[in-house]
């Protein structure tokens, strides 16, 4: 089973951001902000591994940069930035460095990309990112997943993601190998990662349904993880700049349905303000600090309720011993 942030009050993650109940309730930017504690302290015994596309990376960085820098979020306005920005990366790979920099010695970056058009090049291009924390017992992973129509590929073997690696600089040093669909991906690689992730954390992202629109697919991929002990969440997509709406598309819905979690990111639509977002798609900070202050919130809500039946499971006989009802 997933696992809450451990070590530490699980209160002080689930009363850091608001019951998505009341979210309708917030009607403005500086409402939320008010409601939600940024100020928490970094969580033990995480185990979560986000796939899809940039959606799911910035957050991604946002959280590692979080727990490798004593509970300091990313500073709002801070150049460069940890959010790809042609003004202040000079590439795509220099952008790589920058971050995996920032995240030395906890991350291991399975990254490179060609400057050129990516949309014809896109066997140029991946990135799948490992962070790991021993001492915290954090490990927490990116895998890149566009959709339905792009593979997932990596340049290691699933054994060897948490060795020293060196960043890839040339495309003549790039060599692939990968898995078609998100079925494969969980079963041959995910499976077998060493640790294991506790829950995956998936999202379609700007590729359209990423096939999820497809009650088989949804079904398999679900028992797949399920199969392997692994939490699935389901996450819907943020809202793009001036979509001013909290709706779940309907394969968002179906997901939330399928999965043993449902991590609704609606309220981007009408609380993040235009001035957030670094472009159509993407946010500045504080915004994917929030993204994720909601996702530990929903994590430990989830490891109280847990708690709760395990102990609601369980009888005292006459002599003190625990039995199961």
């Amino acid at each position: 089973t997933a696992k809450a942030p451990a070590g530490d009050n699980n209160d002080v993650y689930i009363d850091a951001f608001p019951d998505l109940s009341s979210i309708n309730d917030i009607k403005t930017y500086d409402n939320l902000t008010s409601l939600v504690n940024l100020d928490i302290p970094v969580p033990n015994n995480l185990n979560i591994l986000f796939m899809g596309d940039s959606v799911s990376r910035y957050q991604y960085l946002d959280l590692v940069y979080f727990l490798s820098h004593n509970g300091t979020w990313v500073e709002p306005g801070a150049l460069p930035s940890m959010v790809y920005q042609r003004r202040n990366h000079s590439s795509w790979n220099s952008f790589y460095d920058f971050t995996n920099s920032n995240l030395n010695p906890y991350e291991e970056c399975d990254c490179f990309r060609t400057e050129e058009d990516i949309m014809n090049n896109m066997n140029l291009l991946n990135e799948n990112r490992y962070f790991v924390d021993v001492e915290r017992n954090n490990s927490v992973a990116y895998l890149q997943k566009f959709g339905a129509q792009y593979p997932f590929k990596t340049s290691w073997n699933v054994t060897d993601i948490h060795k020293n690696h060196t960043l890839v600089k040339d495309a003549s040093d790039v060599s692939y190998f990968g898995h078609a669909d998100w079925l494969g991906t969980i079963e041959e690689f995910v499976c077998k990662m060493d640790p294991r992730p506790s829950m995956v954390v998936m999202n379609s992202g700007h590729w359209g349904d990423g096939g999820f629109a497809n009650a088989t697919i949804q079904e398999m991929v679900v028992d797949a993880l399920r199969g392997c002990d692994i939490a699935s969440v389901y996450k819907t997509t943020t809202k793009k700049k001036n979509e001013k709406n909290s709706v779940m598309r309907d394969y968002e819905q179906q997901m939330c349905n399928q999965t043993d979690m449902c991590y609704d990111t609606g309220w981007t639509g009408p609380l993040v303000p235009a001035s957030f977002y670094a472009d159509p798609l993407h946010f500045y900070a504080p915004i994917y600090s929030m993204l994720n202050v909601h996702l530990l919130s929903m994590l430990a809500s989830r490891s109280r309720r847990q708690t709760t039946s395990e102990i609601e499971s369980v009888d005292v006989d006459v002599d003190g011993k625990k039995l199961p009802k």
